[in-house]
């Protein structure tokens, strides 16, 4: 290289580290370049405003998370207090039903033992030879049955079940021992017969089963 051009070039250099920032800024527009002070100028200004946009979206994203957190809640504890509210209503429902549902137990006892008694009737010789008196007794007998079977399905219809204990072991919670038999071949504490039959209303004890329990004597 040519010292002349070696020197003017150093000369240059010089000069530029020996300006200030604005008279290097002035220079960089003048010949149209960007020049390093100007660069990292606004290199640090961008990394300051990402800086703080990001700040700005973290605290809208919180925000916007505990918003988030405070609807689950307040809907968690809009539907407890749903269900709580219908619960009631169930609770004050099945408590207004009960005593109604209690006297449709009673009728329909009363149809099912009238029908064990028709079953059970045995004509004597004159009114099997006439037939009237024992075509009377089937015919009521078979609409006792239709009344028993709609009163089973009204009852169906709110819940209510049979609780069909014989031949299990005597539950205290569904159950009433109305008397107790001694049979050996079967354990202690078997239902052996139902008396009076029991019923359950939406897994509740509507009324319980008077049962007739075994009881083996001690040897």
């Amino acid at each position: 290289m040519d010292s002349k051009l070696k020197e003017q070039l150093i000369g240059q250099f010089r000069q530029y580290l020996e300006s200030t920032p604005g008279e290097k800024a002035a220079q960089g527009e003048q010949s149209g370049e960007i020049d390093l002070y100007t660069l990292f100028a606004e290199l640090a200004a961008l990394k300051n405003e990402v800086r703080l946009e990001s700040r700005q979206v973290k605290q809208a994203l919180d925000h916007s998370r505990e918003l988030i957190d405070g609807l689950g809640v307040t809907n968690q504890q809009f539907n407890d207090e749903l269900i709580r509210r219908r619960q009631g209503e169930d609770e004050l429902r099945q408590h207004a039903e009960r005593p109604l549902l209690l006297e449709i137990l009673e009728l329909r006892d009363r149809i099912d033992a009238a029908i064990r008694s028709l079953r059970e009737y045995r004509p004597g010789l004159i009114d099997r030879l006439r037939g009237s008196r024992a075509r009377l007794v089937r015919g009521v007998g078979e609409g006792m049955e239709i009344t028993l079977r709609r009163l089973d399905g009204l009852l169906a219809r709110y819940q209510v079940s049979p609780i069909d204990p014989v031949g299990k072991r005597v539950d205290p919670n569904t159950m009433r021992v109305s008397s107790t038999e001694q049979r050996n071949d079967q354990d202690n504490g078997i239902v052996l017969a139902e008396p009076r039959k029991g019923f359950l209303c939406a897994d509740k004890v509507l009324r319980p089963a008077e049962v007739i329990v075994n009881k083996k004597v001690s040897e």
